[in-house]
């Protein structure tokens, strides 16, 4: 109590000032409607400005939650997608002929949402690392993708998290296509936003500006995945194959959220690569 009265002994000047002072706008406010109507325009202003801080606060603090779903909300979406290219190959009389075993049908691929909580992409043999492990139903070799396109491959997994080779990594080699003839993508160690498609045949048609898919020719990545844009093409020395400077879809600088592909025949598929039979 004695600390309050010495701090208003001090200050006191000060607290008559800023007294006086309110309860002259008071009176001033009170008194005067031009004075009134500017006022409470100002005030509006401020609260206007104060709300939409709040807001925008609010908002940052729900941001993980709502982009979480919106994310599953994608991996939904992706699954549906597939439902109905199935559909528009039915009735554009592209569906496989009667005498073409049917139960050979394409796997119903599942969409497993995950946050990246680390991502190395300042050297040759970069990897990712994940927040979804085993216990999410993540395995090794299963694909991963951005919105953007193709990512890498999951290559060590834990029960919560696992680790991705991205293409960013020059041990690396999925196997893409362009224009139907397939090649082989590589990374040198340079630009992260570039990568090359080699050992091309020689007859492939291509130009500036062609998309690069993946090829579905490994037991990884489907048919079709986005993997980016020609900017260029060349011939490696000592080489007769093409080869394409390709721009990547998928900007690894700036990478947050992915999708990592469950195959439900992947581990069957594992089994016909290493040659392994059942009996």
């Amino acid at each position: 109590m004695k600390n309050l009265f010495n701090f208003i002994f001090k200050n006191a000047h000060w607290l008559l000032f800023f007294f006086l002072t309110s309860f002259s706008l008071y009176l001033l406010v009170n008194n005067n409607e031009f004075q009134r109507s500017k006022y409470l325009s100002v005030f509006q202003e401020i609260a206007g400005r104060v709300h939409s801080v709040s807001s925008g606060v609010q908002s940052y603090m729900y941001l993980k939650t709502n982009n979480a779903g919106l994310m599953q909300r994608i991996a939904e979406l992706e699954k549906e997608i597939q439902v109905h290219k199935r559909e528009l190959e039915n009735l554009s009389g592209n569906a496989k002929p009667d005498f073409i075993n049917t139960d050979l049908k394409q796997p119903d691929l599942d969409y497993i949402p995950a946050r990246v909580t680390r991502n190395l992409i300042s050297g040759l043999n970069n990897h990712i690392i994940l927040n979804k492990g085993s216990k999410d139903g993540v395995a090794e070799d299963m694909a991963v993708v951005s919105v953007q396109g193709i990512v890498g491959v999951v290559t060590i997994v834990t029960t919560n998290y696992s680790r991705v080779m991205p293409v960013l990594n020059t041990r690396y080699n999925p196997s893409c296509m362009i224009n139907r003839f397939p090649g082989t993508l590589s990374w040198d160690g340079n630009d992260p936003r570039y990568a090359t498609l080699s050992r091309l045949p020689s007859h492939t048609a291509s130009s500036i500006g062609d998309t690069v898919v993946t090829s579905g020719y490994s037991e990884t990545f489907p048919e079709g995945v986005p993997v980016g844009i020609v900017e260029d093409a060349f011939k490696q020395k000592n080489e007769e194959s093409n080869s394409l400077k390709v721009r990547l879809f998928t900007d690894f600088s700036t990478l947050k959220e992915v999708f990592i592909i469950s195959n439900p025949l992947l581990e069957e598929l594992k089994k016909i690569e290493k040659g392994v039979v059942e009996k």
